[in-house]
């Protein structure tokens, strides 16, 4: 955990060592202290509805449910269905994965009007190691 905190800090020009740590959740306190002696700071700040707020904040947050496979598809991009050879593959699988997401949350006791399907694309340019997440294109 200290490497992201130093990402946002230290590595853009912060002097880390004049702030106070903020922690919360239920958790939270028992590891700040090790946390901050790991990242030279002197002074750690436990609120006292720490872990209450964290447990509102995640009642209030969104359900979410994923469901991936993996694929190696070229894809192209066009005004019509035609011009892409995997498109009807690609819509039979994310629908086969958006039925076991529903059926899932639905099992968990979500109404079917609340759910909501956002189809996500792990791409890659050919020739390429690196993947970026997109949300699939509506036509």
């Amino acid at each position: 955990m200290c490497r992201p905190i130093r990402n946002l800090t230290q590595m853009r020009g912060y002097d880390i060592t004049t702030h106070k740590l903020a922690c919360f959740g239920g958790a939270g306190p028992q590891h700040a202290c090790a946390m901050a002696k790991a990242l030279g700071m002197t002074k750690v700040f436990v609120h006292r509805y720490g872990g209450i707020l964290s447990a509102y904040g995640l009642s209030l947050a969104d359900a979410v449910y994923e469901e991936q496979e993996p694929a190696a598809e070229t894809y192209s991009y066009g005004d019509k269905l035609d011009s892409d050879p995997s498109a009807k593959v690609r819509s039979e699988r994310l629908s086969q994965l958006a039925k076991k997401a529903r059926s899932a949350l639905v099992k968990q006791g979500y109404k079917e009007e609340e759910i909501m399907i956002e189809n996500y694309l792990n791409m890659r340019y050919d020739g390429t190691d690196n993947a970026m997440m997109v949300q699939e294109p509506t036509s």
